[in-house]
């Protein structure tokens, strides 16, 4: 009985840790637009909109992913659940199904910042040693 005890016990410790931990991302932070009525987003939410299981805001506007190759892969799979590879074949199945529209693309983290403060929906994640001027940082709960 003991062993099962211990069994249990341990598991709920893996979950409670693996919960907390899919919540931090590797090195960045969510930012968006200011027309983003969102302050917070959960974990789930976050993935459904890298997904595209959510492609509109509560308020109807629609939802702009920008993206910055290799600088936020880490984070990118925490949140999407693929590698950069697979998230960009993902998004091109998509976009010729006629399903989606492929995410943006930025050079740097300035032009990224840049172009989510100029696009009305955007989402984007970004090292989290960038300078956010003109975008809200988005809370992952």
């Amino acid at each position: 009985m003991k062993s099962f005890l211990l069994k249990i016990g341990l598991l709920i410790a893996l979950l409670v840790v693996g919960t907390f931990r899919a919540l931090a991302l590797d090195g960045a932070v969510v930012i968006a637009n200011f027309s983003v009525a969102a302050d917070s987003l959960s974990a789930d939410d976050l993935k459904d909109i890298y997904t595209a299981k959510t492609k509109y805001w509560d308020d109807g506007q629609a939802i702009i992913i920008v993206v910055l190759p290799d600088k936020t892969s880490a984070a990118l799979q925490q949140v999407s659940g693929m590698d950069g590879s697979q998230f960009k074949t993902f998004w091109q199945r998509l976009m010729f199904s006629g399903r989606g529209s492929e995410p943006k693309k930025a050079g740097d983290a300035a032009a990224l910042v840049a172009l989510v403060a100029s696009t009305k929906g955007a989402i984007a994640l970004v090292p989290d040693d960038t300078e956010l001027k003109g975008v809200k940082k988005i809370k992952i709960k």
